[in-house]
């Protein structure tokens, strides 16, 4: 039976740019950002905050400083307008988690003291969970809903003229 490319080979070159996002998330976020980049005077991705677990000074530095990195929360992009931060999280079918997420980021971003003004919080998914509305705007997190078309991800074969369930020629 022949091999077919998953999704993370498809979306292979934007996952590149967007290291912290999985293949639906980026999806989202590109379409986010044909909407709404101008709006921006920059985005960082991928941002590490807060303090990570240090495996202590038997390990190599190499290595711990390694584990300090992985351990700490990834912001999945930073938009900023001047000196005004926007705390992003993309999701697909967003939920309470999400909210959560965004929540701890901000608390972490004002503790690290990581811009002179406090961040925005903005959520992008293409659908949210019932009832996480009231949280979102008990929690000042504004919520961009982005349609996307998502059929790209659909595995495909490696071979052309391959037909699932019949052997290579």
């Amino acid at each position: 039976m022949g091999l077919t490319v998953t999704p993370a080979q498809v979306l292979q070159q934007h996952r590149l740019n967007y290291p912290g996002m999985l293949p639906r998330e980026i999806i989202l976020f590109r379409e986010w950002l044909k909407l709404h980049e101008a709006e921006y005077d920059r985005i960082e991705y991928n941002v590490r905050i807060g303090a990570g677990v240090d495996p202590g000074p038997g390990w190599p530095d190499n290595t711990r400083q390694m584990a300090i990195a992985n351990t700490q929360l990834r912001i999945d992009a930073v938009a900023w307008q001047g000196n005004q931060p926007t705390i992003i999280e993309v999701k697909d079918r967003a939920g309470a988690s999400a909210a959560g997420q965004l929540v701890t980021y901000e608390a972490v971003w004002e503790k690290d003291q990581m811009s002179s003004l406090p961040p925005k919080l903005l959520l992008i998914s293409n659908r949210i969970q019932p009832n996480i509305a009231p949280l979102l705007d008990k929690a000042a997190i504004t919520l961009n809903l982005v349609a996307a078309d998502f059929s790209i991800l659909r595995t495909k074969p490696f071979f052309p003229g391959y037909k699932r369930g019949r052997p290579r020629p």
